[in-house]
């Protein structure tokens, strides 16, 4: 099946330039995907009660072919595009109602047995393959990434408004922590092409985390740890890049 929803950039989704922030479309691919797995049947709270498992969002990627501005309409479609044994990939498209594509987006989700601590097949927390609906979506293709470099450049508390309802950090919040290593400058600038982020391990209210960011050839590097040790990575591109100006401690 695919999951569909009508909806209009509103003022509290818009950035300095009126236009969808990085920020709101990360919330509107997260939603989407719960939504969707909600309407199967496997979502997040169903998991928990019934199989004793949760959902964890492994990789995200997000990419802006044109970012919608204020009081535009949209529609969103997501649908679970593929899997693996233990993965599921969804894909969420952001249209409008001519077809442009806005935003598309993938997002991979693994399952964690909370006895154990182990990873579970799909299979076995009621994921079906009359759910999958495999269409292909063009530009689409997770990466790896490196698990060191980087200089510090920030140090945040994870604070209980950045709390989700299995007490870690929300990931829409690691994100925020992230583009907050940039000067509005930046943000006036430049345009986003992608972001992907992986989410290695979770944090909880009170904890102390550390940001590093490495350069790269056609965008940056940026990484959150705890302890030394990643907690989160990210990899964001610009569309506009000349000079890498209003980046903070460059």
């Amino acid at each position: 099946m695919i999951y569909e929803k009508n909806a209009y950039v509103s003022g509290s989704m818009c950035d300095s330039k009126l236009k969808l922030s990085i920020i709101a479309a990360d919330e509107i691919v997260e939603n989407a995907v719960s939504e969707l797995m909600g309407d199967l049947g496997i979502d997040g709270i169903v998991v928990i009660e019934n199989y004793l498992s949760m959902w964890l969002l492994t990789k995200n990627q997000i990419r802006f072919l044109r970012r919608p501005g204020w009081r535009e309409e949209f529609l969103v479609k997501s649908y679970i595009s593929g899997h693996s044994l233990i993965t599921l990939n969804i894909d969420t498209i952001v249209e409008t109602k001519s077809k442009e594509e806005l935003v598309r987006a993938r997002t991979e989700l693994v399952a964690i047995d909370l006895e154990r601590g182990k990873v579970r097949k799909a299979e076995t927390v009621g994921f079906t393959m009359d759910m999958e609906h495999p269409i292909e979506t063009d530009g689409i293709k997770l990466s790896r990434f490196p698990k060191e470099g980087g200089e510090l450049i920030d140090t945040v508390r994870v604070q209980p408004t950045s709390i989700d309802y299995c007490y870690h950090t929300n990931n829409v919040e690691y994100v925020r922590f992230m583009l907050n290593t940039y000067h509005m400058e930046h943000f006036k600038t430049h345009e986003p092409d992608m972001i992907e982020i992986h989410y290695e391990s979770q944090s909880f209210e009170g904890e102390q985390l550390d940001i590093y960011r490495a350069g790269t050839e056609n965008g940056d590097m940026l990484f959150i740890r705890r302890d030394g040790k990643n907690i989160t990575s990210c990899k964001v591109i610009w569309k506009d890049d000349p000079d890498r100006v209003g980046i903070k401690n460059e």
